[in-house]
């Protein structure tokens, strides 16, 4: 094989690599095995998913600055995070919804 196209390969290998790693935390899979993604709504996770294993929410003031530099809450919003189980060998995930939107997921190393 011809050097140059050797490390055409080889950057585009770690071009791929690095791009899936950066997108990792933004997805993830259910133990039904479909995906799911920041940004999804509340309904189309339970349809992918089902029920959570646990639930805990609670309403964060949103706050805002005010012309003398200080803040004052301007209203609230609803954070809700859902434990699901998925599956032998995986780490259990924590979606954290804002409103009704996936926001975030995070990986339990630790049980």
């Amino acid at each position: 094989m011809k050097p140059a196209l050797l490390h055409g390969l080889v950057c585009l290998v770690v071009f791929y690599g690095v791009s899936l790693e950066a997108s990792a935390e933004d997805t993830t899979r259910c133990r039904s095995g479909r995906l799911v993604r920041v940004g999804m709504m509340v309904d189309e996770i339970v349809a992918r998913c089902g029920e959570p294993k646990s639930r805990t929410g609670e309403d964060v003031p949103i706050r805002a600055r005010t012309a003398a530099g200080g803040t004052t809450v301007i209203g609230t919003t609803r954070v809700e995070r859902w434990t699901y189980e998925r599956g032998q060998g995986q780490f259990d995930a924590v979606f954290t919804f804002e409103d009704g939107k996936l926001v975030d997921i995070e990986l339990l190393v630790d049980p």
